[in-house]
């Protein structure tokens, strides 16, 4: 079963960093060699507007493999304002799961 974490947005604004630790069953899963990937999209059926992985820490930064710990990365999210939905992805040696998902809102600015 997939956790839902709901996340809102200013557009234009630094959005904090958002940790998050996988547990299975009360143990970390163990991220070491993993590949985090996350989308945002209008629907599942969309063009994704925002893509974050954790090759290269592009957008996502394991910080603490063994214990399951990783996070989305301080950034600036300038894309249009929407209730968006995404999830996050986990792919250790080819086995990949969906372990996060949920809304994912940008909120117009009015100072500009």
């Amino acid at each position: 079963m997939i956790g839902i974490l709901n996340l809102i947005a200013q557009q234009g604004d630094t959005f904090n960093e958002v940790p998050f630790e996988i547990l299975i069953d009360g143990d970390a899963l163990d991220l070491t060699d993993a590949i985090i990937k996350m989308q945002v999209k209008k629907d599942a059926c969309s063009t994704s507007v925002l893509s974050l992985t954790s090759v290269a820490n592009a957008g996502i930064t394991i910080t603490n493999a063994v214990n399951g710990q990783f996070k989305i990365n301080e950034q600036i999210i300038n894309i249009k304002p929407c209730n968006y939905q995404y999830d996050i992805q986990i792919d250790i040696d080819g086995v990949v799961k969906t372990y996060v998902g949920g809304l994912f809102q940008v909120v117009k600015t009015i100072t500009e």
